[in-house]
């Protein structure tokens, strides 16, 4: 019965993801090359506690992928590892849903150092 479900989806182009503020701001954050939890957050202006379940929902239908740091990067520097997201390119008419809706810029994106999202 959820093949029947998943299939109807793809026929009708409709994704299960649902388009809200929140969903925009992360999708675009993520979009922008922004990759760890707290930066998401940051730059998009919420909190992990609404940030974490919608990249888990992500993550659930295949738009956005998730991997773990190498443990020895969290110890040099003193914290665990930290889980790092990417949107697959299955997420991209997602992101344009999510401009054309939301069209407000992210918080200090370009300001994040790209070398903390290896």
């Amino acid at each position: 019965m959820d093949g029947d479900v998943a299939g109807s989806r793809e026929a009708k182009n409709v994704s299960p993801i649902r388009m809200t503020y929140a969903t925009a701001r992360v999708l675009l954050a993520l979009d922008e090359g922004v990759r760890y939890g707290f930066d998401i957050a940051d730059v998009a202006g919420l909190r992990g506690g609404t940030v974490y379940p919608i990249l888990r929902r992500l993550e659930e239908e295949g738009l956005a992928r998730s991997s773990w740091e190498r443990p020895e990067i969290g110890r040099r520097e003193g914290r665990p590892p930290r889980k790092y997201y990417q949107l697959r390119a299955a997420a991209q008419s997602l992101v344009g849903e999510a401009r054309e809706r939301f069209p407000f810029p992210l918080r200090g994106a370009s300001d994040l150092n790209p070398e903390e999202a290896r």
